[in-house]
Order: structure tokens, then sequence, then C-alpha cells
């Protein structure tokens, strides 16, 4: 199976900016979704089950350290989450005023503290996830994030871009940062160092920068 595409600093850029005006209901969502995907990690289940609750305090004040908690972790496997990027907190900062204005999970004016953190522009729902049974077991996906994921690089012309795109460019521009494999995994929730190794393998930034310095 081929690798997920890597998305550079000016395409994600780009891609935001598009998405803020592509769509009056949910163009502030979706600005806030890509850096979501591509700033912490998280798959599209765990984004599409996160609370505002995981995001917030009781009293509105941004949590530096969270955490993904075990329900949509992947693997069932906490780990640590860190809204500590101004540019990230920003993005999602701004949908939540919008939903104040629309009523979206509001109690007294304040955004219910358990409702989901992502929801329609329109109808104030969260975003969907189906599940599964399979071998006796229940299998969660969300089809509708990852279609949507795909659909907001294609229009920004990012063709072949996808949320798994988020996983592969956060642990690459980690390791160009000099990170460890352990954190890295620990970050992503991986836990086998190999599989980290394999998704940082082949940095098409780092591939260029030896050819350029061919000749």
């Amino acid at each position: 199976m081929p690798k997920a595409v890597v998305i550079e600093g000016h395409q994600l850029e780009h891609a935001v900016k598009i998405a803020r005006v592509s769509s009056p209901e949910n163009g502030n969502r979706d600005a806030a979704l890509l850096p979501t995907c591509f700033g912490t990690g998280m798959t599209v289940t765990e984004i599409c089950r996160l609370r505002v609750s995981d995001y917030v305090s009781e009293s509105g004040e941004v949590l530096i350290d969270s955490q993904v908690r075990v329900e949509p972790a992947y693997k069932h496997r906490a780990r640590s989450l860190c809204w500590t990027n101004k540019k990230l907190t920003n993005a999602i900062d701004a949908p939540m005023v919008e939903r104040l204005d629309r009523g979206h999970g509001v109690s007294a004016r304040r955004i219910a503290y358990r409702a989901s953190l992502f929801v329609s522009g329109r109808t104030g729902d969260g975003l969907k996830i189906s599940a599964t049974q399979r071998d006796g077991k229940t299998y969660y996906s969300a089809n509708q994030l990852s279609r949507l994921y795909i659909r907001l690089f294609a229009q920004a012309g990012g063709e072949g871009a996808s949320a798994q795109s988020g996983w592969r460019t956060l642990a690459v521009k980690l390791k160009r940062q000099g990170i460890d494999f352990r954190h890295i995994s620990e970050i992503l929730g991986i836990e086998s160092l190999e599989a980290v190794k394999r998704l940082c393998a082949g940095d098409p930034a780092r591939l260029g920068d030896i050819v350029r310095r061919i000749v």
C-alpha cells in the first residue's frame, strides 16, 4: 500500500484558507478540522469523538494538557493531548464563537461542556460515526469526516491527500525536528517503533534536498 501524501506547511495553509471561505455554514469549522488533524496526530474517529471538555475546562480556559480518552482512542489506549499551538487553538475558537450565536449545543449562553467539539454549522449535530459488528466485536469508522478531508484538499488543489496524510505528515515533521521515535510513537498512539520508522521513511523533502546537492 502506498504511503500517505506528506503535506507541507504552505499547502496546509492554502487548504485552510480555501476551506474557510468555501462554506458559509461550516467554513470556520472545516478550517479548524484541518490543523486539528495535522497538529495533534489524532485519527478521524478520535476527532469525531472530541468533546468540548477535552478542549476547555469548565471555566472556559483552553486545556494545555488534555488526553485522548480511552473510549475514542486508537486501539483504546489513552494518551496525552496538548493544546499548546496558538494557531490551532485560534482556529478551533472561531467555530465555537459561531456556535454561541447559533445556539448549537449551548446552555445559558455557554457551550455545553460534554457536547461534541466539532458540529454541523447548519444543524448543530456532531460528526457522524458508524458502527459495524464483526467477529463479536464492534468497529467504528468516521467515513463522513474521512470524505470531508479528501474534499477539502481536492478543492485546494491537493489531490491525493487524506486524513492519513495528517498522521504521516506530523510524524515526518517531528522527525525533521530531531524528535526521537519513542516520543513520536507516544504522540501518535502507535506502540511499534518500527511502524513509526516506516511512517517517517521516504521523507519527500529530504530526498529533494539530497538531489539538489548532487550538482
